[in-house]
């Protein structure tokens, strides 16, 4: 009786996603734009109900995936992850059979990021010394393909909802934060910032995923403000404070070198003409006086900041102790290392880092490798680190080729993930989080502007022509 009710189930399930996927097929048909742009608002909303919903005190030691999920919590990640097959299977099943004229696929950023699903995905969960299948390892290869068919239209409207979705997790966090601020920061953390012992994770699972997550979020707001300059002003407050309190010096430095990219881009033919008019030298005349006022403040902390007593103090304290060693990263780059040599072709396998392999090792803080490299070469091999490469040339390529015509976005979000792979792992493909939307990004917003150049010089061909008559493609000029 119990193996019928099981067949039961199982068949009403089966059933019920095809009439799903049918239904989702039948309104993506009459639709030019389908469901996937819309994926991020229930995927954060559920990475930000698992994290409400734990136990979770920074007071106490052990990773949250060792704390106990609630069940609402557990049905809500289901169902989000439904929903990105739901929509990401009707977009590319529509993209099969559809007749109507499409945007043309970005052939060379399609052949990479599958050539890096199959290699550091497939290879490492069938080949690997110990080899693990499961349906986590599917959501990010089939959102990425999905992606990978968007027009500029959805690449507006990704960015609008990422914008949308990424707010309300900051405000819900720092709500949080007032309500129960042991839940969603560490209260004894000493960083950088004089006098300020808090280190805000929010509603992430870390604070060095919050970090870009705020990163990403300011990116989204400066390329599309809210219609209200107030609620543009107190969001862009909202993300910046957070990420002033993540105490992430990596996300600080990406964002930095996201604001240089976007501005030069954006202002590059004002700043050229400023830097070559001699009769208004504004903007050198504003960079020396910069600098000198920096070299002053160098100067005065030197003189008598008493440099030599505080670098000592900071030598001989833990923090101290964990930057000489990277945070203890040394030592899970030495196992990573260690177990490449073991299984140098095809790697440990994708179960690596696990809760199993952290006690192995006597490491329960080594979630990953800490280094898109060593997670790299330790969970996929040779084989994985070749197919690592040739990703990272690829996208390098599509970034130059786009940088101009994106203004800037493109090598901002590149910048992002590259700090972020020196002690991260951005490009993490096992499973469909908060930590893979930077990845995700910079393939969406390639995707937006990969034909961008051809289209530009075709409008520009036909203005020649035809002046007056000549269209520009929304987001291209």
């Amino acid at each position: 009786m119990t193996e019928i009710l099981i067949v039961l189930i199982v068949a009403m399930l089966a059933l019920a996603a095809l009439f799903a996927l049918a239904l989702a097929m039948h309104w993506g048909h009459k639709r030019e734009h389908g469901l996937v742009p819309y994926v991020f608002y229930m995927s954060i909303f559920a990475g930000a109900l698992f994290i409400a919903m734990i136990a979770r005190d920074t007071s106490l030691a052990g990773p949250v995936a060792n704390v106990a999920r609630s069940p609402i919590a557990i049905w809500i990640g289901r169902l989000s992850s439904a929903f990105v097959l739901l929509a990401c299977g009707e977009r590319i099943i529509n993209r099969l059979v559809s007749t109507r004229p499409a945007t043309p696929l970005p052939t060379l950023l399609l052949v990479g990021f599958l050539l890096f699903f199959a290699t550091n995905i497939v290879s490492p969960a069938l080949f690997g010394r110990y080899p693990s299948v499961s349906h986590d390892y599917l959501y990010v290869g089939i959102f990425g393909t999905a992606v990978l068919l968007f027009s500029i239209r959805d690449v507006e409207t990704t960015l609008v909802t990422l914008r949308n979705s990424l707010f309300a997790f900051i405000v819900a966090s720092f709500m949080f934060l007032v309500v129960k601020p042991s839940k969603v920061a560490d209260l004894d953390y000493v960083g950088l910032i004089p006098g300020l012992h808090l280190r805000f994770m929010g509603l992430a699972p870390h604070a060095n995923i919050l970090g870009p997550l705020s990163v990403i979020f300011l990116i989204c707001l400066w390329r599309f403000p809210f219609k209200r300059r107030w609620l543009t002003y107190a969001a862009a407050g909202f993300g910046l404070l957070a990420l002033l309190l993540t105490q992430s010096k990596t996300s600080w430095i990406a964002f930095l070198l996201t604001v240089g990219c976007i501005s030069y881009y954006s202002y590059r033919d004002l700043i050229v003409h400023r830097i070559a008019d001699h009769r208004r030298p504004l903007l050198p005349v504003a960079v020396v006086g910069g600098a000198m006022l920096l070299l002053t403040a160098i100067v005065l902390v030197l003189m008598f900041g008493d440099v030599g007593a505080k670098l000592a103090t900071i030598a001989n304290s833990k923090e101290g102790a964990q930057l000489s060693s990277f945070s203890g990263r040394d030592q899970i780059w030495e196992v990573a290392l260690e177990e490449w040599r073991r299984n140098p072709v095809f790697g440990y396998g994708l179960t690596i880092w696990n809760t199993a392999f952290q006690m192995s090792i006597r490491m329960p803080f080594a979630v990953h490798a800490h280094g898109q490299f060593f997670q790299t070469v330790s969970s996929a091999g040779t084989v994985g680190l070749i197919g690592l490469v040739v990703y990272a040339l690829i996208l390098m390529y599509l970034v130059i080729k786009t940088t101009r015509v994106s203004g800037g976005l493109t090598l901002a979000l590149f910048l992002t993930l590259l700090m972020r792979s020196v002690s991260e792992v951005p490009l993490l493909m096992t499973g469909f989080g908060l930590d893979t939307i930077g990845h995700l990004l910079l393939l969406i917003v390639l995707t937006g502007y990969y034909h961008a150049p051809a289209v530009a010089k075709a409008a520009s061909r036909r203005q020649m022509v035809a002046p007056g008559m000549g269209m520009t493609e929304r987001g291209v000029a």
